[in-house]
């Protein structure tokens, strides 16, 4: 079937699992299709960001291969934000629609914490298992608030801290400011938290800080809002969105191929190119999720199956990813043949851990804080 043209139509909202709210599908599936064509973007894009790190290491940085690897790994990294946006979007809709504190907080500790400090605990004991590297319990407060027990469960900690936020942004998402005042917002308070980090007290991990990431959760706060005519909305602000992603992949990109090198760059410019870059690309990718569930075709429907079962991949690849280095796989493949092999096993693998636990819903919850 061919996809309707624009503008896009909204489909009727449900409650989800009682956790977070995700849109219907026409064919009566319980969340927004595209909700989990959006996921299963961010994931691939997570997977082959992660994949192609591992290779950079083997190529000349002076040659065509290592830039073209080098520009692709920088450019496909914004899934966080991406994330982020859809986490506030989805949790803000249901708030506004029932505010129920108690509940909304259960809910968290036992979807989010509790997996959030199991994994934590799991790439610890990993850690010392495969590398020998006890945990150094002197940093327990960085394992455990700003996510460093393993370098990719940073994102669990900033949706921590997420969570904690929104409630208190509830008010501002009654107020539905309209789109001007969002945006003003957005530029004043992003530079109020990087100049008092600069100026004033200096965040450990600005990447585990929430209010790092305030141009897309404000973003995605606004959207909660604009529910009801999300698809003009997306119609209507995707150039806007394109502007901004290219303005700031321009002040950004440069910059980052300059730290891969180990040089050092001006950071005002290389963090505003970030924002704005990663900001237009999540709406970007949001509009391209939502054109795309117009689509029937086996692709988009693996692209959505992957969306599923994103928090597991993205939970479980760094280990298939370190466990291919550890046996010296990379180094015994060129990166052509390397580099897709890698990218196929990290996702399919947890896909596959993640699915079979799906069968029985008490574990998956239990170990991922979903079913």
């Amino acid at each position: 079937m061919r996809p309707e043209p624009l503008p896009f139509r909204t489909a009727p909202p449900v409650q989800e699992r009682g956790c977070s709210v995700s849109p219907a599908q026409a064919t009566g599936s319980k969340r927004f299709q595209w909700v989990e064509i959006f996921r299963g973007l961010a994931i691939l894009e997570v997977v082959f960001h992660h994949a192609s790190g591992r290779f950079l290491g083997m190529l000349d940085r002076e040659g065509g291969a290592w830039l073209a690897l080098a520009v692709l790994n920088r450019t496909l990294h914004y899934a966080v934000p991406a994330f982020l946006m859809m986490t506030t979007f989805a949790l803000t809709l249901s708030l506004l629609r029932e505010f129920r504190l108690g509940r909304y907080f259960a809910n968290r500790a036992l979807r989010a914490l509790l997996p959030y400090l199991l994994w934590s605990g799991l790439y610890l004991f990993y850690r010392f298992y495969a590398f020998g590297v006890s945990p150094d319990w002197s940093r327990w407060a960085d394992y455990l608030f700003w996510g460093k027990a393993y370098f990719h469960l940073y994102f669990l900690a900033v949706a921590m801290q997420l969570y904690l936020l929104l409630p208190l942004l509830l008010p501002v998402a009654r107020l539905r400011l309209p789109f001007w005042a969002v945006l003003v917002s957005i530029v004043a308070l992003t530079m109020a938290v990087y100049w008092f980090n600069r100026l004033v007290y200096r965040v450990p991990y600005t990447g585990s800080y929430v209010l790092w990431y305030t141009p897309v959760i404000l973003l995605g706060l606004w959207l909660a809002t604009q529910e009801s005519r999300l698809g003009e909305v997306l119609r209507r602000g995707w150039l806007l969105a394109l502007l901004c992603a290219c303005v700031g992949l321009w002040l950004y990109l440069p910059l980052a191929l300059q730290a891969l090198r180990g040089f050092p760059v001006n950071t005002f410019q290389y963090q505003v190119g970030n924002w704005l870059f990663t900001t237009g690309v999540s709406f970007l990718l949001l509009a391209v999720a939502y054109w795309l569930s117009r689509w029937e075709n086996r692709a988009v429907r693996g692209v959505q199956l992957l969306g599923r079962y994103s928090l597991q991949i993205y939970l479980l690849h760094p280990l298939i990813l370190s466990e291919l280095g550890r046996w010296s796989v990379s180094g015994a493949l060129q990166v052509r043949w390397g580099l897709p092999l890698f990218v196929g096993l990290a996702l399919l693998v947890p896909f596959g851990v993640g699915w079979l636990l799906a069968r029985v819903p008490r574990v998956s919850i239990a170990i991922f804080g979903r079913a």
